[in-house]
């Protein structure tokens, strides 16, 4: 009997948590099972302004407008001199609520413009405001009129001479209507703000009466609104570098806006060399404008009167700043007399800024300070002077000066005395940490958005990206209080590469015994295990149950992925979470040496041996090895994914360049098991990182395979791939060399796009079954890249290129007629265009081209994309001819085996390996087709699975934004041209479309607004049916979770929860009903 109440109790137990568990109770949410609607939502999207970091700053309203060129007016409140040859031609506006309403929406980007009209290598553009309205100009000579709030376009104007940097001015409160001033070479254009009429163009060489110099151009430098009618202007005969040599004059001169009048033309600058970049005007007292320029060697700055060109002083910089030994840019404020200076100590040091106001006779002072005092070196300052405020940044600081006095102090002050020997500041507030800046990282702009008497609110904008608002509030006792209003990224938009690292299992490196941890979680004992510890906590403290269910769900099903994004511009890495609530979020960062020429990324290992089953080249590791190549050495550091944490980190001096990187992988007490082998162009080796166990772990890889190890250097230079095999010196026991083993060049066209095969890719099926059960046996090559190359400008006859010897050797052959000859009815027929793009397949051990694909009329200035996976190769490039994206497909072969070729009685010869040295065992069969897509394509990519047994889809990013995810069968090149047959219909076949159709349901970004993403990565999860998908390389980064297969290890969205949990409860009452029953009756018939 006790046996008895024991499995009832079970039993009643049992039914509890099976009811509860499908009733959607507590308990129920700390199952681990995944429903199908929640797939493809757990998605994000992280915009950015797309500019990267911040040069130029205007607050309208309830928003900040920002971009990374500085305004031609000076009326920029950003301290940012430094002068690019080219810009993002990004504009963008961020919210910032004022008050404390909505403060969740701070920093939330709000619109985003590429103000450029034609994208160029050289594209260039300028800003500049003016009340509720903004306006750009680009390289191209085309200036528009744009509304502030949603970057609504008012209107364009197209100039008739474009300027390379161009020079854009807004004057508000003209005589009759605002204005807009562009500089367009040697003219200078006047338009309406409204509407973007022309209203004058006033030439300078006109205006004196001159001529164009050799080797030189006329600039417009500056100019400024001094009365209702009249402009100052300032413009110069400028060297192609940028010069203003001592023998060329800089002109004054007044302009009239209601006509094209110029009047009272003066001229200087004899005797002296200025940059004409540097050329400012300056208010320095009512009606009293200064020209600031900076002498070529930056070992002065010149200040000339506009009224008085005889009134002019060269001030050495020693005078500005006592630690400085050149000026590398000064800067006009809106501040009467007040300019923004920065300077350098050395030559190779970090330039620092310093706020200097003028009297308009001789005494330059410092506005903040002792003159003595360390504090003087900061990055970079603002000044408002309503509150008397000073806020300066120096390393990893930032420090705010207050004084109520400073302008009766000035104003009281002799010719002789400076403000910084006698003004100190108050106690100043010193913020350190990184709540204002990451260490490493350098404030180069400040800029001031809001300032009254109680309140400034400046932006800081850093050299590696980083944005950030803060807020000083002045208090009644003196004292200031800072907060930190929201922070930004920007330089998210120049990532070049992405790692994903599994943080769903932290602590199991090895991926066998990660498999082992998951495999235990999974099954029957550790899920009852795990419900029951859940159980447990939910009893002890209820509060947390969704967070830890869906926490705990994530880790066991491998969603929690953290990724590694790598800037080499900005020299940073930033950590990102990619699952939870803070997905999309900055998780750490990581400064990179910034004198470093390139960055890389090391994860994963070489290529598998025999690739039966695909690349297998990843670790399931959360180690990164960061490479970072210096003139004279490589910087490395291993890190940890997951945090940033640093492992381990050293220094290796190099005499050669590296032009290839050898992953590899293993066990090392040096505190880093990733490591790399460096290929020098000397072909000397270097085995990072240089511990007695890397070296024996790059030995073992020598005698991996019996043929060794091999690798290779592609020259984009001289356009050709050297093939090369790593073994030991001569005389040597543990220094590597390469050996050249094979190459393959090509002569008269020039490699464009090199992609590799994935290599976490995963191969369960070796072969294809088609409808009538024969084998196409899949041509898996690990060694195999694609290497795109195009004609070059120079070579379009292709009387060099290889393909083209071959055509005219086949021409030559036929006989020709004599020339004019023909019938009366025909005329000569021309003669078909040539090949210009060419698909190349090359094998990386033995440098043989495998196979070559060739196309002609494809627009040589658009990017071509690539992706291969498994034994296809996919490519987009644009049809100059049809206008056009066109997408080729290549599908590689072994051969067939028949559907008798393999029975109980019959099989063929295999083999297990082959040799990249033999040409016929490792030339493939290629299958090839074409497709047409009605927008161009900017990046391809595949979805990736854990165990590779679910179908792949092919992703296409699209130049609208979008980020489309297709069936791989829709690229099929075995599609029937004709009607399809049975055993084609029994594979799945489709007939032959040439459009690949587009449709909105295939888009993973559905009803999100993006720009173009130029690369694409996936990642696999620990369900088969599930794959992470990042698209950046744009302003925008997406990440979304999609499901190829449909998601077949799913429960689907119809599955009736409670009918089952009604019919367990039903099954469980009616067992302990009969087993009652039963029992009873046992008993009766016992006392019979």
């Amino acid at each position: 009997m006790s046996f008895r109440r024991v499995d009832s109790a079970a039993l009643w137990l049992f039914a509890w948590l099976s009811a509860s568990l499908l009733f959607r109770s507590p308990t129920f949410l700390f199952c681990h099972a995944l429903y199908a609607e929640d797939a493809g939502v757990l998605d994000f999207t992280v915009a950015t302004t797309g500019h990267g970091a911040v040069g130029w700053v205007h607050s309208y309203q309830d928003t900040v407008v920002t971009t990374d060129t500085l305004s031609s007016s000076g009326s920029s409140s950003s301290g940012n001199q430094i002068k690019k040859g080219k810009t993002s031609c990004y504009v963008a506006s961020r919210r910032q609520p004022k008050g404390k309403q909505h403060q969740e929406m701070n920093g939330i980007l709000v619109w985003r413009r590429n103000v450029c009209s034609v994208p160029s290598d050289h594209q260039a553009h300028a800003i500049a405001a003016m009340e509720d309205v903004f306006f750009t100009a680009d390289h191209a000579g085309v200036v528009r009129g744009w509304t502030m709030d949603d970057a609504s376009l008012l209107w364009d104007a197209h100039l008739d001479s474009p300027n390379r940097v161009p020079k854009l001015w807004a004057i508000a409160g003209g005589s009759s209507q605002n204005l807009v001033a562009v500089a367009s070479q040697q003219d200078l254009v006047l338009l309406d703000a409204g509407t973007g009429t022309v209203l004058h163009k006033v030439n300078a060489l006109q205006a004196i009466h001159g001529n164009v110099r050799k080797g030189q151009t006329v600039q417009w430098l500056a100019l400024a609104l001094t009365t209702r009618s009249t402009l100052k202007v300032v413009f110069a005969h400028v060297d192609a570098d940028g010069v203003i040599q001592s023998g060329n004059d800089v002109y004054t001169a007044e302009l009239d806006i209601g006509s094209d009048q110029v009047k009272a033309v003066k001229a200087w600058n004899k005797g002296k060399h200025i940059l004409a970049d540097s050329v400012t005007l300056q208010l320095v007292a009512e009606n009293k404008w200064h020209v600031m320029a900076i002498s070529k060697s930056g070992s002065a700055v010149v200040d000339v009167s506009v009224d008085d060109s005889s009134v002019s002083e060269e001030i050495v910089v020693s005078k500005l700043h006592p630690k400085w030994t050149s000026v590398v840019a000064i800067e006009a404020t809106s501040e009467p007399s007040v300019v923004r200076m920065s300077g350098k100590t050395t030559q190779d040091s970090e330039a620092t800024m310093a706020l200097f106001r003028f009297d308009g006779a001789s005494v330059w002072e410092r506005l903040y300070g002792l003159k003595d005092s360390p504090e003087i070196e900061f990055s970079s300052m603002a000044y408002c002077p309503t509150a008397g405020v000073v806020v300066t940044t120096g390393s990893d600081a930032l420090v705010v000066y207050r004084h109520d006095s400073l302008n009766e102090a000035f104003a009281s002050s002799s010719a002789t005395v400076g403000i910084h020997e006698r003004l100190s500041p108050l106690t100043p507030l010193t913020v350190k940490g990184d709540m204002v800046v990451p260490d490493g990282d350098t404030v180069w702009a400040i800029s001031v958005l809001e300032c009254s008497a109680n309140k400034v609110t400046v932006m800081l904008s850093t050299e590696r990206g980083s944005t950030t608002q803060l807020s000083f509030e002045v208090q009644a006792a003196g004292s200031i209080d800072v907060k930190v209003d929201w922070t930004a990224e920007e330089g998210l938009s120049s990532l070049s590469s992405v790692v994903f690292v599994d943080a769903s299992h932290l602590g199991f490196d090895d991926l066998v015994e990660e498999q082992d941890v998951v495999a235990s979680k999974l099954s029957l004992s550790g899920r009852l295990a795990s419900q029951w510890q859940n159980t447990l906590n939910l009893l002890s403290a209820s509060g947390i149950i969704d967070a830890v269910s869906h926490s705990n769900r994530d880790h066991i099903f491998g969603f929690v992925k953290v990724a590694a994004l790598l800037s080499p511009s900005l020299h940073r890495i930033w950590g990102m979470d990619t699952a939870g609530d803070r997905r999309g979020s900055v998780r750490w960062t990581l400064d990179l040496p910034k004198s470093a020429l390139w960055h890389s990324m090391v994860h994963g290992t070489t290529n598998s041996a025999t690739a039966v089953h695909g690349i297998n080249g990843d670790t399931h590791s959360r180690e990164i090895l960061v490479l970072s190549a210096t003139p004279n050495g490589i910087h490395w550091m291993c890190i940890d994914g997951t945090n940033g944490a640093v492992n381990a980190e050293a220094s290796v001096p190099i005499s050669s360049p590296i032009v290839q990187v050898v992953p590899i992988y293993g066990a090392s007490t040096g505190g880093c098991r990733q490591a790399a082998l460096l290929l020098h162009d000397d072909l000397s080796i270097t085995v990072i990182p240089a511990d007695p166990e890397t070296n024996e772990l790059a030995m073992k890889q020598l005698h991996k395979t019996p043929n060794g190890l091999y690798t290779h250097k592609i020259d984009k230079v001289s356009n050709q791939l050297q093939s090369y095999q790593v073994a030991l010196a001569a005389g040597e026991s543990d220094k590597l060399v390469a050996r050249s083993v094979g190459s393959a060049s090509f002569a008269g066209e020039q490699i464009v796009k090199v992609v590799y095969p994935i290599r976490h890719e995963e191969i369960q099926s070796m072969s294809t079954i088609l409808g009538d059960d024969s084998l196409l046996l899949k041509y898996i090559n690990p060694h195999m890249v694609v290497i795109v190359t195009v004609l070059k400008d120079d070579d379009d006859d292709q009387s060099t290129t290889e393909l083209a010897s071959v055509v005219e050797k086949k021409t030559n052959k036929q006989p020709r007629k004599p020339a004019g000859v023909g019938t009366p009815e025909t005329s000569p027929e021309p003669s078909e265009p040539l090949p210009n793009l060419f698909v190349n397949l090359v094998d990386t051990v033995s440098g043989r081209v495998l196979y070559r694909a060739s196309h002609t009329g494809v627009d040589k200035t658009k990017d071509v994309s690539a992706v291969i996976t498994e034994n296809w190769v996919i490519y987009s490039y644009v049809n100059q001819k049809t206008r056009r994206t066109e997408v080729g497909v290549l599908t590689l072969h072994e051969g067939m085996i028949d559907s008798k070729g393999l029975t109980f009685f019959a099989k063929p010869e295999q083999v297990t390996s082959f040799s990249s040295f033999d040409a016929r065992e490792s030339t493939p069969v290629v299958l090839a087709k074409t497709y047409a897509f009605s927008k161009q394509i900017t990046a391809l990519g595949v979805t990736s699975t854990r165990q590779g047994i679910g179908s792949q889809n092919i992703l296409v990013a699209s130049s609208d934004g979008a980020l489309n995810s297709f069936l791989r069968k829709i690229f099929e090149t075995r599609r029937p041209v004709g009607e399809v047959k049975p055993d084609e219909k029994k594979e799945g076949l489709i007939p032959y479309r040439e459009l690949i159709p587009d449709s909105p349901l295939l888009s993973l970004t559905y009803n999100q607004t993006t720009e173009p993403f130029t690369r694409i990565v996936s990642a696999e999860t620990s369900l088969e049916s599930q794959s992470l998908v990042l698209g950046y390389g744009g302003p925008d980064l997406f990440f979304t979770r999609t499901s190829p297969t449909k998601g077949f290890d799913l429960l689907p969205e119809t599955f009736n929860k409670v009918l089952v949990g009604i019919v367990t409860v039903g099954i469980v009452v009616a067992v302990l009903v009969v087993q009652r029953m039963g029992d009873k009756k046992a008993l009766q018939q016992s006392w019979l």
